[in-house]
């Protein structure tokens, strides 16, 4: 080599010594010129190359004659580039004016040149047809080559990577790469690296660099200097880093030409210089190699359609390349103008959200390849994501898919992919999957695969190498090696890119190794060999047993490895994190030199930090600590770059590590100082939102992921994505205070987790660059089986802090699970974590806000303005069915006032559809006017009722804008639906311009469009979707619930405000009454036409046709509008009865009874529209039977009708029952002649006539009758006489009745239809209350004979009063006004109760004209005791009777003891025993005690005064003076305390005078000695009559004994007779009373 070297250098020097002097200026050897000049010989730069070096066409000819046979470049990257050299003819033939190489063209003119003359000059002569003329076996580094270029390099001490001041040249590799032959068709351009140029410049950048680069060739020297020139592209590089990013991100590092061209010194300014512009770069795609249509090759015309293109390559025309249009997969992007569109380009552009909120956004992107989310769904693969790129991998067991994930696309059609056949398949399904990585490189990407189990190692230089369809060919293109020392079970499971072309495995045993595919020449070859520590560098044998088997080497779990940062080029530390907590640090560099730095094990620090600053578990159980994942951070929280890493590689981590429970784990982010061999831990993020325990049979471990600017990590699980913010909370007196008390919230977290019925799950993730444009950090994930998603986490907003943004609150997930959560991707699962809880009002309050956000268009995921309004109410309704949906699956607990305030919005927005349809049709229709009922209505609305449009910001259509924003406020539609009318008839009418009738009916029934529209469509919605809401749709009719019990504590219904119900009634009377008019304007107009006929006159012409068209609209409508009417006052009246509030009630009940009269009055005026059909269906849907009789009524003569109603009657009777026959039969039965009809008629309802009569005691004078003549059932003929006594009043029909039900008693005892047991008691209280009856009637005869000399009723009882009651009651108001009232009823000859004729008798005094001792005023207190004692004995149960009442019984007495004047009567001086005897017998208490002892009840003859106590003075002292006693007697149970109050005053004036009786007349002993006179004269009474008895009985006797014997038994038979007759009519009972007969 040498040799040759100096031989060269000679034979230059004696030929062109002037050209070998620039050549030893330049600095560069001969032997590198030569070669180089010999591989662009053939090219299209030869002219160039000539100009340059100053060398004669006769020495380029002669280096390119050089005898070389086989010539390789070696910077070809790509298939095309590797050719194979002709060896050319020998020098001896070759002369000035024919080369050696010329065709023959004399020949080819006349047809005899040779075939080969034919062929094309540099192809087809040597190889294969698809091969490069310039390959060369083994690369040029074969048996008799001279080996690669520059390879003679190495035997000098040359460093090629410095540029030289002035120089063209830097080094032979870049000098090599410059030069481009005519068969690259596809040439290397200058592209630049945005991770270290930053973002592209815009267009204006690009012509200012272009300027820059500008240069005459002529020029030598530049007056520029090379400081001004870094500083230009310096500042042109740092535009270029914060410049919006058109497309994707940069993938390729920047080649620039180092050959610098000479310029002058107007173009050597920093501002004239601009980039040189790049072509486009051509798509790659599946159909790369096959051959085009209509293309040349060199110039001459394309072969046939079927014939092969040479090299594989697409022919392409060479003056002119056509622009592809196609979509294909973009390898690189060339540099050209951009549009406005892609100006504004995003990484957000095409994707599809699939969640968001303010804090993030989660999306699908549509360039997943088909088959991943089809064919390829059920097997297994695994991805890699290469976001410098902006690519993506997925490698299954015997392909590769790759495809650019950052290419946006709108199109249903997924983008195009290339799938790359594995050189060693793995076919075995349970080995591990293949592991690809996409390498970054100068041109196309590189693909690296490596097979896990066998250690197989493919590289490919690029992907167009690696899309080979043929297998050869791709195994030639190829770079294959193995990983040696692999152990048995052993291996690969993960590939981390370490520096360029340098790459660290890691092993299933926890080794690592180092795998480069190039040398230090850039040469690429496959070379790895483990990593060992400072112990495993030593040769010996024991050095290398103790690298081996050392801590350091393997036998560990490691947890991930990630490269840290680069001092200098070439070299790179690595950062190894082992499960337990162990991190190494390695320095690598690309000579093949690795150093461990730093081994520290710092689980205890970690563990100290999680108890000091997270969650841990606090039970007795061992919890498993293990490191996940860990990320080096790259920037602080705050987007500021780390400061400059020392020598020793300092670098700060961000550690995921876990606590592994039985049933949770306890998650951690843990920030730590990686400085100077040690570590510190910063921070401590517990992750509180995610406690998921990892599957045992998980396939993807946990990453970390913090884009830039580190303010938000992503943790990505198999089946979950965390979110953490990483933003610390600034320290302010709040905050402070907050901490101190423990309510300081802990910092942003979020679950997006996919759904777990799903076989969805997470293989591959990784950070993205930085969007520029929208200042925000996202991360890319592939998930199997749905395809790439990207998370995006957006920046605070501006004057944000962190603490406002803290907590994760209950409207965001709520919002998130409505809006994203009937998305077709049904990848995210919405479901509440058990992490995430929320309290009751929370959720509450965040239902109801998210459903006025949707009713009012305020929420953030919903659009104000859409083209059709129609798919925007659309949308709403459906964000509003899906918010139920979820709150009632995921928190069923929510109150039902909420969920009846869910349900009003939701039924808002259908009515407002349905709204809209009306209002757009209305605006379809040719016919209409200028300006719509609705927008006029609109228009109307107060502003405080609605959002008032700015027309000044383009908000014209008020419409619209009511529909968009004030759906929440329909309420108000329908009474200003009907207030609109109301205001154009005024308006018209002041204006003089009154609207015709048809004018006038068009806009009623506009209204009551409107109103139906809004009102039926609510109540159809409602009782549609009640069970929906959680509600028994059982309990609700026509979307109105049915018991007032239904209503209790929910607010006011808007659909029966007062305001709707008072609108809706009206709107129903307005549209009746102009239909009513629109038939009379017909009518009249027909009866015009009839006397035009007949006269002849001309009359009005009229649009008959539109008339009756509005009046059948209208008449159609109205009972509609009567059910919608009926619907709203329910509904208010059983709100109003369910309230608390008496007024409330009272209003409820007015309500109620209004609403039966007005849907009573609308039924029947149905009539008058001729319909009565509807009108009946109505009354039988409401169940209104008084209205369905009347209708039936009217109807009668109806011939349509008539014929029917007697089969309608049968028909109710058996649907509605009683409540028919309540209606029928008390409008028939009070007409006697129709009562008589019915009661002789029933066959056909029989039944329901006595069902109805059993079932109301108003007609139980009737009913008697019915059960006897038709029934037959005399038990419930005596039930109903018991009740028509109780109904009837009257004491001579009382009397009657009680008899009758006697009798009916009598008749079903001897029917067996009662037991005599139950019969007997009910005849004795019959006989007991008829004595009552008896005692009144006396009473009653008794007054009357007073009064008889009156002229009415009211004078009868005024002189009543003035001769009995004056005196009694004096002083006692109430006791007087009860007196007047019985006084009333006894003349009246109406029954009193028992306890009032008890009032009567005793407040009653004697008569003053008629003072006889034995008038029924002398034993009025005795008769009062009997009707006391009667009273208890029919109150009491029929076996056991219960005494009379003893207060009752004491007030009775006191009125006894009162009732005479005792300090008068106990003024006995002067007189006799005779006189004081004869006063004594003329006072009540002495003739009610001798009338109790003379009376005897019962076999033993006991007196009265055995079953009634008798009560001394002092012992009825008090009795029924306060309240509290009163209310013990039975009679004023129910009476209020105020008229007992009234009560007890007037008895307590009683109880004083009966004091002072007592105190001043001794009336205590005056009783006691009038007890035993009375009981003496009784005695003595007795006695006289029994002496009477028995001379009656000495005469009979002698009066016998003088007969003969036939006339004794004669007389004696009619003296049993005369006894029998004595005994029925004066026969006294067992109390003492007179027994009444029949």
């Amino acid at each position: 080599m040498r040799t040759l070297h100096m031989h060269t250098r000679m034979g230059m020097g004696h030929s062109n010594p002037a050209m070998a002097k620039h050549f030893d200026e330049q600095g560069i050897t001969e032997l590198g010129i030569l070669w180089s000049l010999r591989d662009l010989v053939d090219t299209k730069l030869k002219h160039t190359i000539s100009r340059k070096c100053n060398l004669s066409k006769d020495l380029v000819t002669l280096f390119a004659s050089t005898n070389k046979p086989e010539f390789s470049h070696p910077s070809s990257n790509h298939p095309i580039q590797r050719t194979t050299y002709h060896q050319l003819p020998s020098i001896a033939s070759m002369t000035r004016s024919h080369k050696q190489n010329d065709r023959d063209h004399a020949g080819l003119a006349d047809g005899t040149a040779d075939d080969i003359q034919h062929l094309p000059r540099y192809f087809a002569k040597n190889g294969h047809i698809d091969a490069d003329p310039k390959k060369v076996k083994k690369e040029g580094g074969g048996k008799g080559n001279w080996g690669t270029p520059g390879d003679e390099s190495q035997d000098y001490g040359y460093n090629f990577t410095n540029a030289r001041r002035r120089s063209n040249s830097s080094s032979h590799a870049h000098n090599l790469t410059d030069f481009k032959t005519k068969f690259e068709t596809v040439e290397a351009d200058p592209v630049f690296e945005e991770e270290y140029h930053g973002a592209k410049a815009d267009v204006e950048d690009e012509e200012h660099m272009n300027h820059l680069e500008k240069g005459e060739s002529t020029d030598s020297v530049s007056t520029a200097s090379v400081e001004e020139e870094e500083l230009a592209k310096k500042v042109w590089y740092t535009r270029k880093m914060f410049s919006p990013e058109a497309g994707g991100p940069a993938s390729l590092v920047a080649r620039t030409n180092p050959r610098r061209r000479q310029r002058n010194a107007s173009e050597d300014s920093v501002a004239n210089r601009q980039p040189v512009k790049r072509r486009k770069r051509l798509g790659l795609t599946q159909d790369t190699f096959k051959p085009p249509v209509h293309s040349k090759l060199n110039g001459h015309i394309a072969p046939a359609e079927d014939t092969t293109a040479t090299n594989g390559h697409v022919f392409e025309p060479g003056s002119r390349r056509e622009k592809r249009t196609d979509a294909s997969l973009a390898i690189r992007n060339r540099s050209r103008k951009k549009t406005d569109q892609e100006k504004r380009f995003s990484k957000r552009d095409g994707d599809v959200e699939l969640t968001k909120n303010e804090n993030y956004i989660v999306a699908q992107l549509l360039t997943t390849p088909a088959p991943l989310t089809d064919s390829l769904k059920w097997e297994p693969w695994q991805g890699e994501i290469s976001t410098q790129l902006g690519y993506a991998i997925a490698m299954t067991h015997t392909q590769a898919i790759i495809w650019r994930y950052i290419q946006g696309s709108s199109s249903l059609e997924h983008p195009p992919h290339l799938c790359v056949r594995l050189l060693h398949p793995t076919n075995n399904p349970r080995h591990p999957l293949p592991l690809g990585l996409l390498v970054p490189t100068s041109a196309e990407p590189a693909l690296l695969v490596v097979v896990p189990i066998t250690g197989k190692i493919t590289y490919w230089e690029s992907l167009s190498a690696a899309a080979i369809s043929d297998l050869n060919r791709q195994r030639q293109q190829s770079i294959q090696g193995t990983v040696s020392g692999m152990m048995s079970g052993e291996v690969v499971t993960k590939i981390t890119e370490a520096e360029p072309r340098g790459f660290v495995l890691t092993f299933s045993t926890g080794r690592l190794a180092r795998l480069n595919v190039s040398d230090a020449q850039g040469k690429s070859s496959i070379t790895m060999h483990f990593l060992r520590g400072q112990d495993a560098q030593s040769s010996s044998i024991l050095g290398s047993l103790r690298g081996v088997f050392s801590s350091v080497g393997w036998r560990r779990d490691v947890a991930a490895v990630r490269a840290s940062n680069s001092m200098r080029r070439g070299q790179r530390y690595m950062i190894v994190a082992t499960t337990k907590g162990s991190f190494q640090q390695w320095d690598l560099n690309w000579n093949g030199t690795q150093t461990l730095v730093h081994d520290v094990d710092a689980k205890g620090d970690l563990l100290k930090a999680l108890l000091e600053g997270g969650e841990v578990f606090h039970d007795q159980r061992e919890h498993p600590f293990e490191v996940l994942d860990f990320v080096v951070l790259t920037s602080d929280d705050n987007g500021r770059k780390l400061a400059k890493l020392n020598a020793t590689g300092d670098c700060r981590l961000l550690v995921l590590t876990v606590l592994q429970g039985s049933d949770s784990s306890k998650y951690a982010l843990i920030g730590l100082a990686f400085t100077n061999g040690s570590i510190t831990v910063d921070v401590v993020h517990p992750i509180t939102c995610y406690k998921t325990s990892l599957p045992a049979d998980s396939r993807f471990r946990p990453q970390v992921m913090v884009p830039e600017p580190a303010q938000t990590a992503v943790v990505a699980f198999e089946k979950s994505v965390v979110l953490v913010s990483l933003v610390e909370i600034d320290q302010t007196p709040s905050s402070q205070l907050q901490l101190e008390s423990h309510t300081l919230p802990d910092p942003f977290q979020d679950v997006v987790a996919l759904r777990q019925d799903k076989p969805y799950r997470i293989v591959g993730c990784a950070p993205e660059p930085r969007d520029r444009n929208n200042a925000q950090s996202s991360g890319v994930i592939i998930i199997h089986g749905f395809g790439t998603v990207r998370v995006t986490a957006l920046p605070m907003r501006e004057n944000q802090s962190a603490l406002d943004r803290a907590s994760v609150t209950a409207q965001t997930k709520i919002e998130q699970a409505v809006f994203y959560g009937s998305l077709q991707q049904d990848l995210l699962d919405f479901s509440p974590r058990p992490e995430i809880t929320f309290s009751s009002v929370e959720v509450e309050t965040a239902a109801l806000n998210i459903s006025h956000s949707i009713a009012s268009c305020t929420s953030a995921y919903l659009p104000a303005i859409t083209p059709s309004m129609e798919q925007q109410l659309s949308k709403r309704a459906a964000a509003l069915v899906d918010l139920n949906r979820h709150l009632r699956k995921h928190y069923p607990l929510v109150s039902p006032t909420v969920r009846w305030r869910l349900l009003w919005d939701a039924e808002k927005m259908a009515a407002a559809r349905v709204l809209w349809r009306c209002y757009n049709a209305a605006m379809t229709n040719p016919a209409k006017g200028p300006k719509d009922i609705f927008a006029e209505m609109v228009e109307a609305i107060p502003e405080s009722l609605k959002q008032e449009n700015q027309p000044d910001s383009g908000e014209t259509d008020g419409v619209r804008h009511w529909f968009v924003h004030d759906v929440w406020r329909l309420e108000w539609i329908v009474p200003y639906s009907h207030e609109i009318i109301e205001l154009l008839f005024k308006e018209s009418r002041e204006d003089r311009k009154e609207f015709d009738l048809v004018s006038k009916a068009k806009m009623v029934s506009d209204a009551v469009d409107i109103q139906l529209a809004a009102l039926e469509t609510s109540f159809k919605f409602r009782e549609d979707n009640a069970a929906a809401y959680g509600f028994d749709k059982e309990s609700m009719t026509d979307g109105v619930l049915q018991t007032d019990q239904d209503f209790e504590g929910l607010p006011e219904f808007w659909t029966s405000s007062t305001l709707v119900i008072s609108r809706v009634k009206e709107l129903v009377d307005v549209s009746r009454e102009m239909a009513k008019l629109l038939a009379l304007s017909l009518e009249d107009y027909m009866a015009r036409q009839d006397a035009e006929e007949d006269t002849g006159e001309p009359h009005e012409d009229i649009d008959a046709d539109k008339i009756h068209s509005l009046m059948m609209k209208l008449a159609n409508a109205n009972p509609r509008q009567i059910q919608t009417c009926c619907q709203t006052f329910i509904e208010r009246f059983r709100w109003l009865k369910s309230r608390d509030d008496p007024k409330l009630k009272a209003e409820g009940e007015s309500f109620s009874r209004a609403h039966c009269a007005i849907r009573r009055k609308h039924f029947i005026e149905l009539i008058e529209l001729d319909m009565p059909e509807e009108a009946m269906q109505l009354a039988e849907k409401y169940s209104d039977m008084e209205a369905l009789v009347e209708i039936l009524d009217r109807e009668s003569d109806n011939h349509k009708i008539a014929p029917s109603i007697p089969g309608r009657v049968n028909k109710y009777f058996f649907k509605f029952g009683s409540r028919w026959a309540d209606a029928y039969f008390a409008r028939r039965l009070t007409d006697g002649k129709e009562a008589v009809e019915i009661l002789s008629n029933n066959a056909n309802f029989k039944q329901h006539l006595t069902r109805y009569l059993r079932q109301h005691p108003s007609y139980a004078n009737m009913a008697w009758i019915n059960e006897i003549s038709t029934e037959r059932d005399y038990a419930r003929a005596a039930n109903s006489l018991h009740l028509a006594s109780q109904q009837d009043r009257n004491v001579w029909s009382q009397k009657i009745i009680s008899s009758m039900n006697k009798l009916s008693i009598l008749a079903a005892k001897s029917r067996d239809q009662v037991k005599p047991k139950a019969a007997d008691p009910e005849i004795r209280l019959i006989d007991q209350k008829v004595a009552i009856l008896g005692i009144q009637e006396s009473f009653d005869d008794f007054i009357k004979m007073s009064v008889v000399n009156a002229l009415d009723d009211e004078a009868r009882v005024d002189l009543a009063m003035e001769r009995y009651g004056t005196e009694t009651v004096k002083d006692k108001p109430f006791l007087e006004q009860k007196l007047r009232q019985n006084l009333q009823s006894l003349i009246a000859m109406q029954s009193l109760p028992p306890y009032a004729l008890i009032d009567t008798l005793t407040l009653i005094r004697d008569d003053p004209y008629k003072p006889d001792p034995t008038s029924f005023t002398a034993t009025r207190f005795f008769i009062a005791l009997k009707v006391l004692k009667l009273d208890s004995a029919t109150k009491s149960s029929l076996a056991m009777p219960s005494p009379p009442s003893p207060m009752m019984a004491k007030i009775i007495w006191r009125r006894v003891f009162i009732s005479s004047d005792w300090t008068a009567l106990n003024r006995t001086e002067s007189k006799n025993d005779s006189q004081v005897s004869h006063q004594i017998s003329k006072t009540p208490l002495f003739r009610t005690l001798f009338e109790g002892y003379s009376t005897r009840i019962g076999p033993g003859e006991n007196s009265f005064w055995d079953n009634i106590p008798l009560f001394p003075p002092s012992e009825i002292l008090g009795a029924g003076t306060t309240v509290e006693s009163l209310r013990t007697l039975p009679q004023y149970t129910n009476t209020p305390d105020s008229t007992l109050a009234e009560l007890a005053r007037d008895l307590s004036v009683e109880d004083d005078s009966l004091q002072h009786y007592i105190d001043e007349g001794r009336l205590e002993e005056w009783y006691k000695g009038i007890l035993e006179a009375a009981k003496t004269a009784s005695r003595e009474e007795a006695d006289r009559e029994g002496e009477e008895q028995a001379r009656r009985l000495e005469l009979e006797k002698v009066s016998v004994g003088n007969t003969s014997r036939k006339d004794k038994e004669q007389s004696g038979v009619d003296g049993a007779r005369d006894e029998a007759a004595r005994n029925l009519s004066m026969d006294r009972d067992e109390e003492g009373d007179v027994r009444m007969g029949l």
